[in-house]
């Protein structure tokens, strides 16, 4: 049996033969090794160009690292709620969340916040963070739970990971952000 998969444009495809070991590519016969290599290959080439990761759906948008003392101890690469409706949305409905990711929920100022679990199906550890970067408190969320989970008092930063992760976490802990996307360019003054 020869299947045939198009990757690219029509003028280029992967040819496997289950049968057979090898791999026909551009008219070339391939190794039974090469056939994965190529494949994988070719099927990453168009995400080499995308510039952006995605967590649950939504683009990473900066890193966040975690220092004690000195050092740093925890790294997530994280996806940004900066708008009303990015914070409401959250993390609802994502199946699973990968390791050293999350969501960086964004204010404009500091006040006490408030989150829930609600349709969302993994454990999440909380992590509330005051104006001055550092962690005020941790919070487990169970999945689906729709119990209130309040901050300790004016939180300008709100991380969520993966339970298991935030263990790791104490409170006192400082947050680094550092963004990877490109920020907003300025819009050129007229005449230049």
């Amino acid at each position: 049996m020869n299947d045939s998969l198009p990757i690219g444009s029509a003028a280029r495809t992967l040819s496997v033969t289950s049968a057979a070991s090898h791999c026909l590519w551009m008219g070339r016969r391939l190794p039974g090794r090469s056939v994965l290599a190529a494949a994988l290959v070719i099927l990453l080439l168009p995400a080499a160009g995308r510039p952006e990761a995605l967590i649950c759906g939504q683009p990473a948008h900066s890193r966040v690292t975690v220092h004690r003392e000195s050092r740093g101890i925890a790294e997530f690469t994280v996806a940004e709620a900066v708008s009303v409706a990015e914070r409401r949305r959250g993390l609802m409905d994502c199946p699973a969340l990968a390791p050293g990711t999350g969501m960086l929920f964004v204010y404009a100022d500091s006040r006490p916040r408030v989150f829930w679990m609600k349709d969302t199906r993994i454990a999440l550890g909380i992590v509330f963070i005051g104006a001055d970067g550092r962690i005020s408190a941790i919070a487990r969320g169970l999945p689906q739970s729709l119990k209130r989970i309040p901050s300790p008092g004016p939180t300008r930063l709100v991380l969520e990971v993966n339970y298991d992760e935030a263990r790791n976490l104490e409170v006192g802990d400082r947050i680094v952000r550092s963004r990877e996307a490109p920020e907003p360019q300025a819009s050129p003054r007229p005449g230049e």
